[in-house]
């Protein structure tokens, strides 16, 4: 069988259509629809479920998706292997990140590649939620991801950064004269809270836990600029970690001011792959530019 015939398969379903697959494969609807009946004939069982709303899978095909990610994962490898015999370089990293680290570190990373590995391409999806990060990553739709340590995280971990939280406050708050502001009158006022399609910032709620602060609701957003836009209209206050702050303050108006936490609070950022013993040729490439980057 075609290995192409799986990457179209996995391609497809990780867009939800064969519509929104065409653009990325550069193959018509029809095209797609020819290569999936024709898997589907070599296997001798449905793969696919079609829908008005787009494609799932069917049961078998459920049953067989791991070893079928496994296979084209494995082929990937092959052929950097084949091409770096040659004396050339090529290959895909698929990284997921937070929108906070793709806009502070992304870019330093990327343009190292690029000067270094000009044959590797990176491609990059964005999430708030680490729970869909972490689901992306064990279903190999992508191949690594920045993310914060989780308690029970199982994937090899690269541990980049302690990142710390501060309280994000209008400047004439009164909170604003404290030197450390308590986390209990933090969540005493208007608080802005970082959400995601999964819910609730899993950082921020652990660190109230933590402290033996009750959680009330409150406001919630899922992009941390607009928390910062409504604390500088003077509507709430909230926290955010010290890596967006530090890209996000340099436009601010002077409306808005930080302060550190009491108790203190941070996250460890780091980069999480299923097995540093399975790297292919562009992600061990990938990864060393991001220590050296970020000297680590």
């Amino acid at each position: 069988m075609e290995i192409k015939k799986y990457e179209v398969l996995l391609n497809t379903l990780d867009k939800g259509s064969f519509i929104n697959a065409c653009a990325d494969l550069g193959y018509t609807q029809s095209g797609i629809t020819h290569m999936m009946n024709s898997l589907e004939k070599e296997v001798g069982f449905p793969l696919l479920l079609r829908n008005n709303r787009g494609i799932q899978l069917t049961p078998e095909g459920e049953t067989v998706l791991p070893a079928i990610r496994e296979l084209v994962l494995l082929n990937e490898k092959l052929e950097q292997q084949f091409a770096l015999i040659r004396g050339t370089e090529s290959g895909k990293v698929r990284v997921g990140t937070y929108p906070t680290i793709a806009c502070s570190w992304l870019p330093q990373i990327i343009r190292r590649l690029r000067e270094s590995h000009p044959g590797i391409q990176v491609e990059v999806q964005e999430e708030n939620s680490v729970k869909r990060l972490e689901k992306s990553l064990q279903d190999g739709r992508i191949d690594l991801c920045f993310a914060s340590l989780q308690p029970g995280q199982s994937f090899d971990w690269l541990d980049l950064r302690e990142d710390p939280y501060l309280a994000v406050l209008p400047a004439a708050h009164p909170l604003a004269a404290r030197e450390r502001v308590p986390a209990g009158e933090l969540m005493g006022e208007s608080f802005f809270m970082c959400k995601s399609l999964d819910g609730m910032d899993p950082d921020i709620t652990g660190y109230f836990e933590s402290a033996g602060v009750p959680i009330r609701g409150g406001s919630s957003c899922n992009s941390d600029n607009t928390i910062v836009h409504m604390v500088e209209q003077g509507l709430g206050v909230s926290m955010l970690p010290r890596l967006f702050l530090d890209t996000a303050m340099g436009s601010s108006t002077g409306n808005v001011v930080t302060r550190p936490l009491y108790p203190s609070a941070s996250r460890r950022l780091g980069l999480a792959v299923r097995s540093f013993r399975e790297l292919s040729p562009a992600m061990e490439r990938f990864i060393q530019c991001v220590r050296d980057v970020l000297k680590v």
